[in-house]
């Protein structure tokens, strides 16, 4: 048996670093493409992230236009006399029924009048030939409640609630002043023979005003002369004596 063995060349070493040099060249120059390559692609991430952060976004709104300011002028200065009739002042109520009280209306209050008694008396003048009168008649010369007011004079009353119209129970005289009584004229009757002689003092009118159920405001029609007055509770003018609620007015003139 025979064996065959193929001998080679030795490689020189000159020719064993050039090999060497070539393959590391071609290793530097792959190294250096791929350095390129990355510093590429990183700088375009830079700017795809600077561009997506650095951008702001607004949303596009419209502003509504401004209202116009308009300065109103204040309000003129309020007066005492308005500001007084702007406050609503309950009226008082009278602590009595069916007794008049005098409303003083400056001090929002009420006075008591003077209670007192009236006679009626009967005369029949010349056996009755003249005639004859009915007047009623208080003692005294003057009364001791006395007012100095002239005009808005009214009065209050206070009623049980079951009075339909307070001008059929209640009047209203003037009373004239004789010897030592106040004396009216409630009715004459005319005899055969003419007599003279005038009645004693006057009927005088009022209107009634509603407050509420049972509470009614007396209002007088026209401005009273100054002198005594009295009013009547004339229900039953069968009786000899009557309930008079009495009062003077001290003003000496209507102008």
């Amino acid at each position: 048996m025979f064996y065959c063995y193929k001998i080679t060349k030795p490689v020189s070493l000159p020719l064993k670093l050039q090999v060497m040099n070539k393959r590391n060249f071609t290793v530097a120059v792959s190294l250096a493409i791929f350095l390129c390559t990355c510093q590429k692609s990183l700088a375009q991430t830079i700017v795809k992230k600077g561009a997506k952060y650095d951008t702001i976004i607004r949303k596009h709104t419209t502003n509504p236009p401004k209202k116009k300011v308009v300065k109103k002028d204040p309000p003129p200065p309020v007066s005492a006399d308005t500001a007084k009739k702007a406050v609503v002042i309950p009226l008082p109520v009278p602590e009595f029924i069916n007794q008049p009280y005098y409303f003083d209306i400056n001090s929002n209050k009420l006075i008591k009048l003077e209670n007192t008694t009236a006679q009626m008396v009967t005369k029949k003048k010349t056996f009755g030939l003249k005639g004859a009168k009915q007047s009623l008649t208080m003692e005294g010369v003057s009364s001791r409640a006395r007012f100095s007011a002239k005009k808005d004079i009214s009065f209050l009353i206070k009623t049980s609630g079951d009075v339909i119209d307070l001008t059929s129970y209640i009047r209203l005289y003037q009373f004239i002043p004789s010897e030592q009584n106040r004396e009216v004229t409630i009715n004459t009757k005319e005899g055969v023979l003419a007599d003279k002689e005038d009645a004693k003092g006057k009927l005088i009118s009022f209107s009634v005003k509603s407050l509420s159920p049972d509470t009614y405001q007396i209002l007088l029609s026209e401005e009273p002369d100054a002198g005594e007055y009295a009013f009547v509770w004339v229900k039953n003018m069968e009786l000899k004596e009557f309930t008079v609620f009495a009062f003077g007015i001290d003003w000496k003139s209507s102008n």
